[in-house]
Protein backbone atom coordinates (compact mmCIF):
# COMPACT_ATOMS: atom_id res chain seq x y z
CA UNK A 1 0.00 0.00 0.00
CA UNK A 2 3.00 2.10 0.37
CA UNK A 3 4.23 2.03 -2.77
CA UNK A 4 0.55 1.83 -4.64
CA UNK A 5 0.00 5.77 -3.77
CA UNK A 6 2.95 7.09 -5.61
CA UNK A 7 2.13 4.62 -8.21
CA UNK A 8 -1.11 6.13 -9.36
CA UNK A 9 0.00 9.25 -8.52
CA UNK A 10 2.59 8.55 -10.94
CA UNK A 11 0.24 7.51 -13.58
CA UNK A 12 -2.31 10.33 -12.98
CA UNK A 13 0.83 13.10 -13.62
CA UNK A 14 1.57 11.29 -16.69
CA UNK A 15 -1.90 11.49 -17.98
CA UNK A 16 -2.41 14.89 -17.28
CA UNK A 17 1.20 15.90 -18.42
CA UNK A 18 0.22 14.05 -21.72
CA UNK A 19 -2.48 16.18 -22.15
CA UNK A 20 -0.82 18.82 -21.79
CA UNK A 21 1.70 17.94 -24.48
CA UNK A 22 -1.37 16.91 -26.58
CA UNK A 23 -3.39 20.66 -26.31
CA UNK A 24 0.58 22.12 -26.51
CA UNK A 25 0.79 20.29 -30.06
CA UNK A 26 -2.58 20.98 -31.03
CA UNK A 27 -1.91 24.85 -30.59
CA UNK A 28 1.45 24.83 -32.61
CA UNK A 29 4.27 24.67 -29.88
CA UNK A 30 6.76 22.71 -31.09
CA UNK A 31 8.55 22.60 -27.82
CA UNK A 32 5.91 19.50 -27.57
CA UNK A 33 7.41 17.72 -30.89
CA UNK A 34 9.08 14.35 -30.36
CA UNK A 35 10.15 13.82 -33.62
CA UNK A 36 13.93 15.12 -34.51
CA UNK A 37 17.21 14.58 -32.25
CA UNK A 38 19.19 16.35 -29.44
CA UNK A 39 23.09 15.91 -29.71
CA UNK A 40 25.21 15.64 -26.20
CA UNK A 41 25.62 19.09 -26.04
CA UNK A 42 22.22 20.14 -25.94
CA UNK A 43 21.11 17.21 -24.23
CA UNK A 44 23.24 18.29 -21.26
CA UNK A 45 22.24 22.18 -21.05
CA UNK A 46 18.42 20.86 -21.24
CA UNK A 47 19.39 18.02 -18.39
CA UNK A 48 20.80 20.44 -16.28
CA UNK A 49 18.11 22.84 -17.12
CA UNK A 50 15.13 20.14 -16.35
CA UNK A 51 16.68 18.74 -12.96
CA UNK A 52 17.12 22.05 -11.86
CA UNK A 53 13.66 22.65 -12.40
CA UNK A 54 12.61 19.43 -10.59
CA UNK A 55 14.89 20.58 -7.91
CA UNK A 56 12.65 23.84 -7.79
CA UNK A 57 9.78 21.93 -7.39
CA UNK A 58 10.88 19.65 -4.63
CA UNK A 59 12.17 23.25 -2.72
CA UNK A 60 8.82 24.51 -3.47
CA UNK A 61 6.60 21.30 -2.28
CA UNK A 62 8.72 21.39 1.62
CA UNK A 63 8.27 25.13 2.05
CA UNK A 64 4.86 24.61 1.75
CA UNK A 65 4.52 21.39 3.38
CA UNK A 66 6.32 23.35 6.56
CA UNK A 67 3.06 25.57 6.60
CA UNK A 68 0.36 23.16 6.28
CA UNK A 69 -1.75 22.88 9.25
CA UNK A 70 -5.37 21.87 7.61
CA UNK A 71 -6.26 18.96 5.18
CA UNK A 72 -7.85 21.16 2.99
CA UNK A 73 -4.33 23.35 2.22
CA UNK A 74 -2.57 19.29 1.90
CA UNK A 75 -4.52 18.48 -0.53
CA UNK A 76 -3.93 22.09 -2.20
CA UNK A 77 -0.42 21.71 -1.72
CA UNK A 78 -0.55 18.19 -3.01
CA UNK A 79 -2.77 19.43 -6.23
CA UNK A 80 -0.27 22.17 -7.33
CA UNK A 81 2.51 20.40 -7.19
CA UNK A 82 1.28 17.60 -9.21
CA UNK A 83 0.42 20.32 -11.95
CA UNK A 84 3.75 21.82 -11.79
CA UNK A 85 5.21 18.12 -11.75
CA UNK A 86 2.64 17.53 -15.13
CA UNK A 87 4.26 20.29 -16.46
CA UNK A 88 7.38 19.46 -16.40
CA UNK A 89 6.80 15.77 -17.58
CA UNK A 90 6.06 16.57 -21.24
CA UNK A 91 9.68 18.26 -21.12
CA UNK A 92 11.23 15.62 -19.73
CA UNK A 93 9.53 13.33 -22.45
CA UNK A 94 10.68 15.25 -25.33
CA UNK A 95 14.64 15.05 -24.13
CA UNK A 96 15.03 11.93 -23.51
CA UNK A 97 12.90 11.00 -26.85
CA UNK A 98 15.01 12.97 -28.91
CA UNK A 99 18.64 12.00 -27.65
CA UNK A 100 17.71 8.38 -27.84
CA UNK A 101 16.63 8.89 -31.70
CA UNK A 102 20.01 10.67 -31.72
CA UNK A 103 21.64 7.55 -30.28
CA UNK A 104 19.44 5.92 -32.93
CA UNK A 105 17.13 3.67 -31.25
CA UNK A 106 13.24 3.89 -30.56
CA UNK A 107 11.59 7.01 -28.55
CA UNK A 108 9.40 4.92 -26.47
CA UNK A 109 12.47 4.18 -23.70
CA UNK A 110 12.43 8.32 -23.44
CA UNK A 111 9.09 8.39 -22.63
CA UNK A 112 9.21 5.31 -20.16
CA UNK A 113 12.21 7.19 -18.20
CA UNK A 114 10.38 10.55 -17.94
CA UNK A 115 7.49 8.61 -16.54
CA UNK A 116 10.29 6.70 -13.97
CA UNK A 117 11.60 10.22 -12.61
CA UNK A 118 8.48 11.39 -12.06
CA UNK A 119 7.54 8.41 -10.10
CA UNK A 120 11.04 8.92 -8.10
CA UNK A 121 10.11 12.25 -7.85
CA UNK A 122 6.76 11.59 -5.91
CA UNK A 123 7.83 8.64 -3.81
CA UNK A 124 9.02 10.19 -0.49
CA UNK A 125 10.99 6.95 1.63
CA UNK A 126 13.37 7.28 3.99
CA UNK A 127 16.36 10.00 3.05
CA UNK A 128 19.45 7.39 2.24
CA UNK A 129 16.80 5.75 -0.33
CA UNK A 130 15.47 8.89 -1.64
CA UNK A 131 19.35 9.80 -2.53
CA UNK A 132 20.18 6.64 -3.70
CA UNK A 133 16.88 7.51 -6.16
CA UNK A 134 18.67 10.91 -7.19
CA UNK A 135 22.15 9.18 -7.62
CA UNK A 136 20.23 6.50 -10.19
CA UNK A 137 18.45 9.62 -12.13
CA UNK A 138 22.01 11.33 -12.39
CA UNK A 139 24.02 8.34 -13.48
CA UNK A 140 20.93 7.51 -16.46
CA UNK A 141 21.74 11.26 -17.20
CA UNK A 142 25.22 10.75 -17.74
CA UNK A 143 25.27 7.63 -19.50
CA UNK A 144 22.34 9.40 -21.79
CA UNK A 145 25.12 12.81 -22.30
CA UNK A 146 28.39 10.03 -22.64
CA UNK A 147 26.63 7.87 -25.34
CA UNK A 148 27.73 9.03 -29.07
CA UNK A 149 24.88 9.89 -31.10
CA UNK A 150 25.08 8.94 -34.86
CA UNK A 151 26.80 11.43 -37.47
CA UNK A 152 24.63 10.62 -40.29
CA UNK A 153 20.77 11.17 -40.89
CA UNK A 154 18.81 8.30 -39.45
CA UNK A 155 15.37 8.03 -39.98
CA UNK A 156 14.63 10.42 -37.45
CA UNK A 157 16.28 13.12 -38.82
CA UNK A 158 19.43 15.18 -39.47
CA UNK A 159 21.92 14.98 -36.69
CA UNK A 160 21.35 18.94 -35.10
CA UNK A 161 23.57 21.58 -36.38
CA UNK A 162 24.19 19.41 -39.96
CA UNK A 163 22.52 21.46 -43.21
CA UNK A 164 20.16 19.29 -44.78
CA UNK A 165 21.66 19.62 -48.11
CA UNK A 166 25.16 21.31 -48.88
CA UNK A 167 24.86 24.67 -50.02
CA UNK A 168 26.88 24.48 -53.49
CA UNK A 169 24.57 21.84 -54.78
CA UNK A 170 20.75 23.61 -53.87
CA UNK A 171 19.39 24.51 -57.20
CA UNK A 172 16.46 27.24 -57.36
CA UNK A 173 12.88 25.13 -56.54
CA UNK A 174 10.23 26.56 -58.98
CA UNK A 175 6.75 25.51 -57.10
CA UNK A 176 4.28 23.77 -59.47
CA UNK A 177 1.10 24.31 -59.65
CA UNK A 178 -1.19 22.03 -58.39
CA UNK A 179 -2.95 19.04 -60.32
CA UNK A 180 -6.79 19.22 -60.69
CA UNK A 181 -6.75 16.20 -57.93
CA UNK A 182 -4.68 18.29 -55.79
CA UNK A 183 -7.08 21.16 -56.11
CA UNK A 184 -9.87 18.70 -55.42
CA UNK A 185 -8.25 17.83 -52.28
CA UNK A 186 -7.28 21.04 -51.61
CA UNK A 187 -10.79 21.97 -51.16
CA UNK A 188 -12.11 19.80 -49.29
CA UNK A 189 -9.91 19.88 -46.38
CA UNK A 190 -11.15 23.76 -46.40
CA UNK A 191 -14.53 23.31 -46.05
CA UNK A 192 -14.48 20.48 -42.95
CA UNK A 193 -11.92 23.31 -41.76
CA UNK A 194 -15.12 25.93 -42.28
CA UNK A 195 -17.45 23.40 -40.31
CA UNK A 196 -15.02 23.03 -37.22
Amino acid sequence: MDLLYPVLRTVLICLVGFGIAYQGRRMGYTIFNLYGRFNRLQFFILFMGLMGLFYAVDVIEARLFDYIVTLPAYWATRILIGLLQALLFPLGCVLFTRRIHDIGFNGWAGILWASIIIFINTYIAVSPLNYLLDLFVWIIGFLFWVLPGQPEPNKYGYPPFMHQEPLHSQEHFEPQPPTPAEQEVRKKVRKRRKKR
